[in-house]
Order: C-alpha cells, then sequence, then structure tokens
C-alpha cells in the first residue's frame, strides 16, 4: 500500500504508474480506501473547532481548504501562491472567503514565512494559540517548503492541521479489520516526520539514509538514498532484515 500525507489526487499518478490495484493512505492516514470508491476509514476535522482554525487562518499569507478532492483558496499577491496553486491538484481559485467551505474539511494548509513570528518556531507559536479542547481534536504537521526540490529557497513553511488520529499508524488498524493482517506482519518504509507512527508500529521498519534522524532511530533496517534505487535494491538483494 502506498502510505502518503498527500491528497488522493496527488496519489493517483504514483499510483497508475506503479500498475498497483491496492488500497490507499493519504492526507496522512485520515483516507483510507480504494482510490475509485467512497473512503473505508475518513477522519475530517470536526466541524465544532473550524470556526478557532479559521481565525489562525487569516494570518497565513494564503491557504488551502480541502474538502473531498478540492483544495479551495483565495488568491493572494504573495509571489509563491500560484506556483504552489499550480503544485496541488484539482485548486477552487475563490474570490473571497465567503466561497469556501465550512464544513467536512479533511485538512487545512496554512503558508507562513518563519522569519516573521518573534516567539519561536512556526508550529510552536500557531499550535499555542489553539484552545486545549481544539488542540486534542487535531493532528498537526509542519514542515519547510524548501524540503521540496522545487521549492528550494523558500522561506515558507507549510502548517497544516486535519483530524486527531494515528497519523500512517490508522492503516494498521484497516489492515486488521479489512484483511486480517496485524501490524507485527508488515513492513513499513519512510523517511520523515509524518512517518514516524507507522516505523514505530511495523514489524519490520525501513528507512533510507536520507531519512530525518527521527525516523533513521527507528529503523530495524537501513537501506540507501532516497533519490537512488535504494528500496529496489534493497528488495532485489533478498530484502535482509
Amino acid at each position: 500500500m502506498l502510505c502518503t500525507g498527500r491528497s488522493v489526487a496527488g496519489t493517483l499518478p504514483h499510483y497508475k504508474r506503479l500498475e498497483l490495484e491496492t488500497p490507499i493512505a493519504t492526507y496522512n492516514g485520515s483516507w483510507i480506501g480504494h482510490p475509485d470508491r467512497e473512503p473505508d476509514h475518513y477522519i475530517p476535522i470536526p466541524d465544532v473547532y473550524l470556526d478557532e482554525i479559521f481565525d489562525t487562518e487569516l494570518s497565513a499569507h494564503f491557504s488551502f481548504r480541502h474538502k473531498a478532492e478540492t483544495k479551495f483558496t483565495v488568491m493572494t499577491e504573495h509571489p509563491e501562491h500560484h506556483k504552489v496553486a499550480s503544485w496541488f491538484e484539482n485548486v477552487v481559485r475563490s474570490s473571497g472567503h465567503h466561497e469556501l467551505p465550512t464544513q467536512d474539511i479533511l485538512r487545512i494548509s496554512m503558508f507562513f514565512d518563519e522569519t516573521e513570528p518573534a516567539s519561536g518556531p512556526v508550529k510552536d507559536v500557531l499550535w499555542s494559540s489553539f484552545s486545549d479542547a481544539t488542540k486534542a481534536a487535531l493532528r498537526v504537521e509542519a514542515f519547510p517548503l524548501s524540503m521540496f526540490p522545487k521549492y528550494e529557497g523558500s522561506t515558507l513553511h507549510l502548517f497544516e492541521v486535519q483530524g486527531n488520529s494515528k497519523g500512517k499508524a490508522e492503516t494498521f488498524d484497516y489492515l486488521e479489520r479489512h484483511h486480517g493482517i496485524s501490524a507485527e506482519r508488515t513492513i513499513a518504509i519512510g523517511d520523515h516526520m509524518n512517518d514516524l507512527t507507522m516505523l514505530e508500529g511495523a514489524g519490520l521498519a525501513v528507512v533510507p539514509s536520507s531519512g530525518v534522524p527521527a525516523a533513521r532511530s527507528r529503523a530495524h533496517v537501513l537501506i540507501g538514498h532516497h533519490a537512488r534505487d535504494a528500496i529496489a535494491e534493497w528488495v532485489e538483494n533478498g530484502a535482509p532484515t
């Protein structure tokens, strides 16, 4: 299975290229199922907490609200907004906030400049602005946009909130429930912070040498760099444990 932080639409090109027929786990485990059907597993942001998140969203340079397979954004003059809108799949460019969805939202992606908050890193500043009840209802991911090759040199940070879950480890519950496959019988391959719960729960955790330190520390097996054919080489060499 592909387990990714991407949306379903953003995952489909890779799914088709690999000629897979298995379910996929997208939105970091909040949407799991076959890409051409309704999801078997679905965790949106509870509507009751959205107004508080919308208040924080207003302080972003620009943002996207993810509802089903559409991302809604109010276009701004920020020089990177159009570039990101073209990078995301299925984007509706709205003329104002009155056109944005306000219910049943899977994720809100907010873009901030890391150099601006004077009181600390973007993730900490924004997370601390939420009430305890809202924090308990959310899962957050935050990372610099520069981690993606096409955004090298960008000072923007992406702060994403979605419904609280186990992250990609939600896939283990899905496999157990639908296929009788326990977590101990799985192999998980990942390299970044949003892979940690999956790596911790898998029977065998495999991490490329280029993975972040937190991921490498959870590895049972370290393989080559992710920019090369590390996974293929590992499998072809007999997938040592």
